[in-house]
């Protein structure tokens, strides 16, 4: 017969991933907005804009930004996967780019809770420190004029 021992640090280890996988599915997240803005919003909402992906999605945020920069203290928009930060400039404008409410993640540390996504504009929408909940700028969402009618 075969004396069957529990080994404590395999227990110890199956208990650790067990409650990192029942924790908050943003903490990733959560943790990137942390580094990438130092006044994090009590409550408000970040729009993600990658600059690559979805072509018509991305160029639709990127408006947004533009005609919307001055509309709401508790919006903040950060620029991911930036390929050229001077291209950015050119397309947004020096006064967009120069806003405290524009963040660039120039190390690309914002990831996305959904993979399929990732080619979309993210709006991260905050509630007492804490990501509330995520949508998506996408053909099949409406997110940024979902954004200003709040």
């Amino acid at each position: 017969m075969y004396n069957v021992r529990l080994n404590c640090k395999l227990l110890f280890l199956f208990i650790i991933l067990l409650v990192s996988a029942c924790s908050d599915k943003h903490a990733g997240l959560s943790h990137a907005i942390d580094a990438l803005d130092k006044h994090k919003l009590v409550t408000g909402s970040y729009v993600i804009i990658p600059n690559q992906g979805c072509e018509g999605c991305i160029s639709t945020a990127e408006a947004f930004v533009k005609n919307n920069i001055g509309m709401s203290d508790s919006i903040r928009y950060i620029f991911t996967r930036i390929q050229s930060a001077k291209l950015l400039k050119i397309k947004l404008g020096n006064d967009v780019m120069t806003s405290n409410k524009v963040l660039l993640d120039t190390a690309d540390i914002i990831t996305y809770p959904d993979k399929e996504k990732e080619i979309y504009p993210m709006i991260i929408s905050m509630k007492d420190h804490r990501i509330d909940k995520v949508t998506y700028q996408s053909p099949d969402s409406d997110g940024l004029n979902d954004l200003v009618r709040k």
